[in-house]
């Protein structure tokens, strides 16, 4: 075989090769574009997160917490419509502000002195106004155990497994006696009276454990489109890295083309 003849096949083997590179890169580039804007875009919103509140704005979109698996409180309570007074599992709900997380379920609320007064079981917890924590009680400061109820005369009283019990204004003593007359227990409104109140706190229930920073990490990652998510980015990744080879290739040979057509 002569000379002439190699560098054909070579000739013919190299533009080959650039033709397939060119293919792939084209390919690679259409079917990488749309995570590339995906990618910046939710990149861009992640590092702007706190400016944007986008780390304490929850999400409200019933799809999107069905799609985390986010189901509705087994229990809700609404003790007052109007402010919002109410109970979701362990989430105590104060008019409109965040809600307030105690380790049990909640028993009941109800206003004493200008405050607010949720119970569980083993635990009083005394609210402020503007929805905030004061005060935890639990029997290491006092408070009986095993509590039922809660409830006032003037006093608060609650009603516990061992007996009564009534405190002082301060609710800081709390004495065991027995009611001389018949003491209002709180009890939660009929559901059937309180509709609205009851689609909005489950509603605010499901979104308080999802926020939209959440979400967009689970984008930007791929773990928002199930298991094999972040597999699938990892081969956006690999084809954007296939793509900048290719085109520093087809670089290199253009501009040695273009450099051998001008000497």
């Amino acid at each position: 075989m002569t000379k002439k003849y190699h560098r054909m096949k070579h000739h013919k083997m190299r533009k080959h090769a650039n033709k397939q590179f060119r293919f792939w890169h084209r390919k690679l580039g259409i079917f990488s574009v749309i995570f590339v804007i995906l990618l910046s875009i939710t990149g861009i919103l992640i590092n702007h997160s706190h400016p944007l509140s986008l780390d304490s704005r929850k999400v409200t979109f019933t799809w999107l917490l069905d799609n985390y698996g986010i189901k509705a409180p087994s229990k809700i309570d609404i003790y007052q419509a109007k402010p919002l007074l109410a109970s979701s599992d362990n989430l105590i709900w104060i008019k409109q502000f965040a809600p307030i997380e105690a380790e049990q379920p909640i028993s009941a609320i109800t206003s004493f002195n200008h405050l607010y007064v949720a119970i569980t079981p083993s635990t009083l917890y005394l609210i402020s106004p503007q929805g905030q924590l004061l005060e935890q009680q639990d029997s290491s400061l006092g408070l009986p155990q095993q509590i039922e109820a809660i409830g006032q005369d003037g006093q608060l009283w609650l009603k516990t497994a061992n007996g009564y019990f009534f405190s002082n204004d301060d609710l800081i003593d709390w004495t065991p006696a027995s009611p001389l007359k018949a003491i209002g227990w709180v009890k939660p409104l009929p559901t059937f009276k309180v509709p609205n109140a009851l689609a909005k706190v489950s509603l605010n229930a499901r979104s308080h454990s999802l926020s939209w920073e959440r979400v967009l990490l689970d984008v930007h990652s791929g773990r928002f489109f199930g298991p094999l998510g972040p597999w699938f980015m990892d081969l956006v990744a690999l084809a954007l890295i296939i793509m900048s080879l290719t085109g520093i290739y087809l670089w290199q040979k253009t501009k040695k083309t273009k450099k051998h057509h001008y000497s």
